[in-house]
C-alpha cells in the first residue's frame, strides 16, 4: 500500500475520537465509513459532523454509492469491506478492541491498513489476532484530534517500516505533525509523560502541599505557557544542563514513585466522583459547564495555533 492507493478510509468507533478522526479525513478529500455499534451513539457523532462535513447518515446499499469526499455512516462492520485503511477508536479494553480486529481481518483486504487511536495499550498484541501484522500499526491522536496537530505513529513488533512511512506521510498531508514511536511501551510518549506530570500532581494533593486549583494554575499560567512553544528538553537545554542536573539530584528523591493510582484518585473514583461526566470530580461540573469549559478550550487551542502559525510564517 502507498499513500496514492488511500482513497477510503474506514473509522470504528463513533465517540469523541472517532468523530474527530472521520471529520479530519473527509476534509482533506478521503470518502469515510464511520461505523458504530450502536445508534445512540452513532446521532451524536452525526449531529457533531453535520455542521462541519458532508454526512450521509443513511444506510449504505452498494459500493457505488460510496464515493466523494463524505461520512457515510453504518452499523454493519462489512460496508468497511472495501476501505483501504481503518482507523480504529473504539473501547479502551484489549479484548474488546483485538474482537474488533478479528472481524476486520476476515472482512477486509490483505491490502488494508489497520491502525489503533489506543492511549497506550500494546500495539504488537492487538495485532497479534490479525494475519497480516506487518500493516497494522498504532495511530494515536490526541483529543480533541481535529485541533491538536501532534499524533504518534506506533510500531508494534512485527510493524513494517513501508507502513509506518505510508502513515506518517497521510498523516503529514493532513497537515498533523506525526511522532514515530520506535518501541512499543506502554503508554508510548504522550501518555507517559501526561501520566507522570498527574502522578505527581495527585501526590502534591495528597500530601497536602498544594489544592488542586493551584496546582493546575502552575500548569496554566506557568509550565503550559512554556510546553506550548518548546518541549521539556528545549527548556533544559536553555535553562542549562549543569543546573537541571543539580535541581534534578534533589528534587528526584522527593518525587512520587507510586506504581499504582494515588489513593486519592481510587477514593474518588469509588465514589462515583468521575469528572465532568458525573457532575464533580476534583471540581463540581453544574449542567452546561463541562461542554461550555471544552468549547472555551477548543477556541484557546485555535488561537494558539493560529499565532504558532503565524511566528512559523
Amino acid at each position: 500500500m502507498n499513500l496514492e492507493g488511500i482513497k477510503k478510509i474506514g473509522v470504528v468507533g463513533a465517540g469523541t475520537m472517532g468523530a474527530g478522526v472521520a471529520e479530519i479525513c473527509a476534509q482533506f478529500g478521503y470518502t469515510v465509513i464511520l461505523y458504530n455499534r450502536s445508534q445512540e451513539g452513532m446521532q451524536r457523532a452525526v449531529e457533531r459532523l453535520r455542521s462541519k462535513v458532508s454526512v450521509n447518515p443513511t444506510p449504505i446499499e452498494t459500493e457505488a454509492e460510496v464515493s466523494g469526499a463524505k461520512i457515510y455512516t453504518t452499523h454493519d462492520l462489512t460496508a468497511l469491506a472495501q476501505v483501504d485503511l481503518i482507523s480504529e477508536s473504539i473501547a479502551e479494553n484489549l479484548e474488546v478492541k483485538q474482537d474488533i480486529f478479528r472481524e476486520l481481518d476476515e472482512i477486509c483486504d490483505a491490502q488494508t491498513l489497520f491502525t489503533t487511536n489506543t492511549s497506550g495499550l500494546s500495539i504488537s498484541q492487538i495485532a497479534a489476532v490479525v494475519s497480516h501484522s506487518e500493516r497494522f500499526a498504532g495511530v494515536h491522536f490526541f483529543n480533541p484530534p481535529e485541533i491538536v496537530p501532534a499524533v504518534e505513529v506506533i510500531k508494534g513488533a512485527e510493524t513494517a517500516d513501508a507502513t509506518c512511512e505510508v502513515l506518517m506521510d497521510l498523516l503529514k498531508l493532513m497537515k498533523k505533525q506525526p511522532i514515530l514511536v520506535q518501541k512499543d511501551v506502554p503508554g508510548f510518549v504522550a501518555s507517559r509523560l501526561q501520566f507522570a506530570v498527574v502522578r505527581e500532581a495527585l501526590h502534591l494533593v495528597e500530601e497536602g502541599i498544594a489544592s488542586p486549583a493551584d496546582i493546575d494554575a502552575v500548569m496554566k499560567h506557568g509550565l503550559g505557557l512554556r510546553w506550548a512553544l518548546l518541549g521539556p528538553l528545549e527548556i533544559a537545554d536553555l535553562g542549562g544542563l549543569d543546573i537541571f542536573n543539580t535541581v534534578g539530584n534533589y528534587v528526584a528523591k522527593s518525587l512520587s514513585n507510586a506504581a499504582e493510582s494515588p489513593k486519592v484518585l481510587q477514593d474518588l473514583v469509588a465514589s462515583g466522583k468521575l469528572g465532568a461526566k458525573s457532575g464533580s470530580g476534583f471540581y463540581d461540573y453544574l449542567p452546561g459547564k463541562a461542554s461550555a469549559l471544552i468549547a472555551e478550550r477548543d477556541e484557546k487551542l485555535l488561537e494558539i495555533l493560529r499565532l504558532k502559525s503565524r511566528d512559523a510564517s
